[in-house]
């Protein structure tokens, strides 16, 4: 998950009563602050219709979606796809965005389940299928999907932003990275590895499991125009490590061959697994160093601790992960 936002927004009943009002969702019984909610504020509410309780997911935007203008059409695309994902409700104007103390806000159903901690392989497995099924489900779609931004160029003005407050150990880890992921997302094969729309951000306080299996995906905010294999390994970095966060060969073949099975990857993708790896966590790793330096300074912010990436990257760089392709089929 990204790292940062104030503190959650906060209000009074008759104001969200007047936000409820122009959807047609029944009476507000009650609301509650949604947890994990990092980048925007979320809050679950329950509300009555004749004898039926209802519950929602109402998304006060307070961080610009990286997804821009495709936010709503890529979630349409989801839900006609018949993937488990929360569609966008209008209300009685026929929009999407409402308003809330003139703060837009979006308004979605709440979708059954729970979070993982610790998941097992078939967890994986439903992960790995999910992220193929989606991939599949809008490829060819004509979404405004803006290109995902953190680059080579935004991983060196990161590493820049950083130098100075940490250790020479976590500075040298840090340039040496950045060095190798700049030059691998600068060659030719690799810059004609597939792409197309990717979540971008698939951990696992985004999706969302029952008895019976994936019940959900959550956060599409960060979706965008990137590498497909970055959302297996953006997976596998949080979903696939063990305690001392080195990927455990289970999990992450798992997690690869369920996805393989439906959206095969290339020889290519299969080669650059492991730095791919490495890119999702340099990327998320210097993205918390920034927060946590900003939010030094502003004690209401909510930030996640970047030393669990910090420790990913030292992994990878001392051990790239086999992939052994014949364990995909």
């Amino acid at each position: 998950m990204n790292a940062v936002s104030n503190a959650i927004y906060e209000f009074d009943q008759s104001t969200l009563e007047d936000t409820l009002a122009r959807y047609d969702v029944g009476v507000l019984l009650r609301y509650w602050p949604a947890p994990n909610g990092i980048e925007n504020s979320n809050y679950f509410i329950r509300t009555l219709t004749g004898e039926q309780k209802r519950e929602f997911v109402l998304t006060i935007l307070e961080q610009p979606s990286n997804s821009g203008p495709a936010y709503v059409p890529l979630l349409d695309t989801c839900r006609d796809a018949g993937l488990p994902v929360a569609p966008v409700l209008r209300n009685q104007a026929g929009s999407a965005f409402d308003s809330l103390d003139g703060k837009s806000t979006l308004l979605t159903p709440r979708l059954l389940g729970r979070h993982v901690y610790n998941p097992t392989v078939k967890q994986v497995q439903a992960l790995g299928r999910f992220i193929a099924r989606f991939h599949l489900a809008t490829e060819g779609v004509a979404l405004e999907t803006r290109e995902y931004p953190r680059d080579a160029e935004w991983l060196t003005e990161r590493a820049k932003v950083v130098k100075g407050f940490i250790g020479y150990a976590d500075e040298c880890l840090i340039a040496d990275t950045v060095q190798r992921v700049a030059s691998m997302l600068h060659r030719n094969d690799v810059k004609s590895l597939p792409r197309g729309v990717i979540h971008g951000d698939l951990f696992r306080d985004n999706v969302l499991f029952d008895e019976r299996g994936l019940t959900g995906v959550l956060d599409f905010h960060h979706a965008a125009d990137g590498y497909l294999l970055y959302d297996l390994a953006v997976a596998a970095n949080d979903w696939c490590n063990d305690v001392t966060g080195v990927l455990d060969p289970e999990r992450t073949t798992a997690l690869i061959a369920a996805y393989h099975r439906l959206r095969p990857l290339t020889q290519q993708e299969l080669w650059f697994f492991s730095t791919f790896a490495l890119y999702a966590a340099a990327a998320f790793w210097l993205s918390r160093l920034s927060v946590a330096l900003r939010a030094a300074n502003a004690s209401s912010m909510r930030f996640k601790n970047p030393d669990e990436f910090r420790q990913i990257v030292a992994n990878h760089t001392a051990h790239a992960f086999y992939l052994d392709e014949r364990l995909l089929e």
